[in-house]
């Protein structure tokens, strides 16, 4: 028999927060990651800026909706060659987006894009740079 206080996995399992949709800058590795679902995931890296999160259970044969997350390296970069010198502070990740597809219009930003602006509600809109993971 477990005490309702002792550390057990069903416990732990039991008090974890509910999981929300979200969005972070990882400063340590200059990227931006968004996860939707929370599930498992597998990386796919489809260029030197874009990696997609796909998920590991029940993925489709034809790949639609098995996509739940980017990352999108190289922020600080990416933010200088777009023409935005100050770093630092919140973007709005659909202006970011735009913009990034707007100057590497390749069919991986392309896809990020549009997996963004299938979205619905209660997905975070901006983040701030000098967030850590």
């Amino acid at each position: 028999m477990t005490m309702p206080n002792e550390l057990t996995l069903e416990n732990f399992i039991r008090d974890m927060p509910e999981f929300k949709p979200m969005a972070y800058y990882d400063k340590h590795l200059d990227a931006i990651r968004i996860q939707i679902l929370d599930c498992s995931i597998w990386e796919d890296r489809l260029d030197p800026i874009m990696t997609v999160y796909h998920r590991n259970h029940h993925p489709r044969p034809d790949g639609v909706n098995d996509i739940v997350g980017f990352v999108i390296k190289g922020v600080r970069h990416l933010l200088n060659t777009l023409g935005n010198k100050d770093s630092s502070g919140p973007i709005v990740i659909a202006e970011f987006l735009d913009e990034i597809v707007r100057e590497y219009p390749t069919k991986s930003t392309k896809l990020v894009v549009e997996f963004w602006r299938s979205l619905g509600e209660g997905i975070p809109s901006s983040i701030e740079i000098r967030d850590a993971a």
